[in-house]
This record gives C-alpha cells, structure tokens and sequence, in this order.
C-alpha cells in the first residue's frame, strides 16, 4: 500500500529526529565516560608527594675554615637515665676577625623528656651537626621514645639576606623525606645580627605511631 507524500514526509522527519536524539545521547555517554576515566589521569608534574620533596635547607658558610669540614664532626653526647631525662648540649665557636658576617657561634640544646623510656634504662643520646646545611641529627632516633624532644637551637653568623620569613620554618624530616612540622615556642629571623633562631620545638602532631623513622631536625625556606 503506497502512503501518501505528507506521511511519507513526516515519516522522515520522525526517523531524522529519532536518529539526531540516538546520537545525542551515545555522545553524552561517551563524553561522561571520558571524564570518569581522566580522573585516573595524572601528569608527572602532579604526582609530587612530601616523600619526593627535599626540604630547602639554610646552608651554612662555606668559608669557616678548615676547622669546620665534612671531614670534622661537631657532636654531643650524654648518658641519659629514663627517670631523670636529661638535655644534651652542643656549643661551636669559629673566630672570625673583620668577617662581613661577624663570628660564626652556633648553640643547641636537646632535650629528654622524664620517662621518655622505661626509667630503669641509661640511653646515650647523641647530636650531630650537619657540616653544609641547618640541620641535626639526632640519635637515638626520636620515634622511639615514648615522649618527643625538645629542640632549642641558635645560628649566628650566617648570611640571611635570602630568608623569606614567610617560608622560613623548623621541620622535622623522616628517613624517606617525609616532612612533619613542628609546634614552636618561638623562631625568629635577625636580619640585624645575621641570627636565626627556635626555641622549644617539638613534633607536631604529638604521637610517636604518626612519626617516620628519621632523625633529622631543622631550619628550611
């Protein structure tokens, strides 16, 4: 039977329409599941975590002399009963005479918390200068004490006309570059007198099950 030319006309209409809306749909389709599936997407550049990123030490001078080498190690150490803690101190003194910077003195003063283990025990802790950047290590590693330590630290001497004090900061950095912040009674920059400065950093946050192995403690910018 031969339909009439205005049926067939609306026929195609109809058949357009239903074919135009099909591919509507199979492209919004497709499109939603594009976007689902570049979520899994991440370029090289965005796959930077705090283990991958190397704190931006303060390098100390370079011109110290041959008193202060990677060959000469600046370090503490004391014996420490649980029961009593103790606080460990390191003192290094570099004359300099007419220097731009003046003497180079740095001072740092660890301290162990009471029953920071088990009190019947003697720990003999040690601190240690690093020779080219502003940290310490310290050791036994802190992680395994029941309390964290307490770290003071002052560097005078240096060239601070770089320090950005709104990134200046005193970090504590695990053994796989983890970075942890710290709480601060105080850190200061003295641009007048070539000096930074922290008093009574402790790790943050405060529980030992949340804190890389590691012994690293210092100033970054």
């Amino acid at each position: 039977m031969l339909l009439p030319d205005n049926c067939i006309k609306n026929l195609n209409i109809e058949n357009k329409m239903k074919t135009t809306l099909t591919t509507l749909l199979l492209s919004a389709f497709l499109l939603v599941g594009c976007m689902e599936d570049s979520s899994d997407i991440t370029s090289p550049g965005e796959q930077i975590t705090q283990q991958s990123i190397s704190p931006n030490w303060i390098m100390l001078p370079t011109d110290l002399g041959q008193g202060f080498s990677v060959e000469t190690e600046y370090s503490a150490q004391k014996l420490i009963k649980g029961e009593l803690g103790g606080v460990i101190k390191l003192l290094v003194k570099i004359k300099r005479p007419g220097h731009e910077f003046g003497d180079f003195e740095m001072e740092a003063k660890v301290k162990v918390e009471k029953y920071s283990f088990p009190d019947n025990e003697e720990r003999l802790f040690t601190i240690i200068m690093d020779p080219n950047n502003a940290y310490l290590n310290i050791l036994p590693s802190p992680n395994t004490l029941l309390k964290h330590i307490k770290v003071d630290w002052e560097i005078e001497g240096i060239d601070v006309s770089n320090i950005d004090p709104n990134t200046f900061d005193f970090l504590y950095v695990g053994d796989n570059n983890e970075v942890l912040e710290t709480s601060k009674e105080e850190i200061t920059v003295d641009y007048s007198k070539n000096k930074i400065k922290v008093k009574g950093a402790v790790i943050y946050p405060t529980t030992n099950e949340d804190t890389p192995g590691g012994s690293r403690y210092g100033f970054v910018h």
